[in-house]
């Protein structure tokens, strides 16, 4: 398990109370390779498909719990040859809708990783705003990001270097923002991109983690699913991004090229 600790502040009482909220970012790859169903499989079964389905429902789930509602806020991202929003960054007590991700077909990480950097001041100054309206000071904590993906970094019909998206990831992830990644690759997704863009402790050890291939895509998008919900759940009550590798999954090594 790798855990990155963020101090907590407890609720102080009445309508004027200082509380700690987070803000979480669930980014789906939409491209093609995600509505493509494995040969003879039906449509539905695609990949993207199951986690349509699914994360509303788990978000449902963790609007239910008491705690959780009140100090965490969700945001859905898809990004294939751009990114959107499919659900706006929202406190997780009011039910948004998450629309439907259009089509596309790169997987353009440069694209999604630039874009959270540049909405992030805009999501925080967002829940503020709400939270003073219910008459609440916010201390807000570092970002937690779910990344679901099946494929390498591609845009504009070529592969996309390393360099182009990890400018983007290192201003994400380093101060101001200081976000933690977790880094969930589907079948088809490359093991060293997931390390290189996850986080995690100072010894190697990421929240990177890689489909083992002998899972089927509805097992699989559930188990993913049923991670990110036990992670958010054990994280917002320990302060801390915590998440353990999804069952057909398992963690990332860290790369050769990175130990070097």
């Amino acid at each position: 398990m790798v855990t990155t600790q963020q101090p907590t502040a407890p609720f102080e009482g009445a309508r004027s109370a200082r509380i700690r909220t987070y803000l979480i970012y669930i980014v789906l790859d939409t491209s093609e390779s995600m509505r493509t169903p494995a040969r003879g499989a039906a449509p539905q079964d695609a990949p993207l498909q199951h986690f349509v389905n699914l994360i509303p429902r788990m978000l449902r789930d963790l609007a239910d719990s008491p705690v959780i509602n009140s100090i965490a806020s969700v945001s859905v991202l898809a990004f294939n040859d751009r990114p959107e929003v499919l659900r706006p960054m929202t406190s997780l007590v009011q039910a948004v809708a998450i629309g439907k991700p259009r089509l596309g077909y790169g997987t353009d990480y440069a694209s999604v990783l630039k874009f959270m950097v540049e909405q992030h001041p805009k999501d925080v100054r967002a829940v503020n705003l709400g939270r003073a309206r219910e008459g609440l000071t916010v201390d807000v904590a570092r970002p937690w990001v779910f990344f679901i993906t099946d494929g390498r970094p591609y845009a504009r019909s070529a592969n996309q270097e390393t360099a182009e998206w990890m400018v983007h990831r290192d201003r994400l992830v380093n101060l101001p923002i200081g976000a933690r990644i977790a880094a969930i690759g589907l079948p088809g997704a490359d093991r060293d991109t997931l390390w290189e863009l996850a986080t995690g402790d100072d010894n190697g050890s990421r929240n990177a983690f890689i489909s083992d291939r002998r899972t089927t895509p509805r097992e699989l998008s559930g188990s993913v699913v049923d991670a990110i919900q036990q992670s958010i759940g054990m994280s917002t009550s320990a302060g801390m991004l915590t998440i353990e590798s999804p069952v057909g999954m398992r963690r990332i090594d860290r790369p050769r090229r990175a130990r070097d």
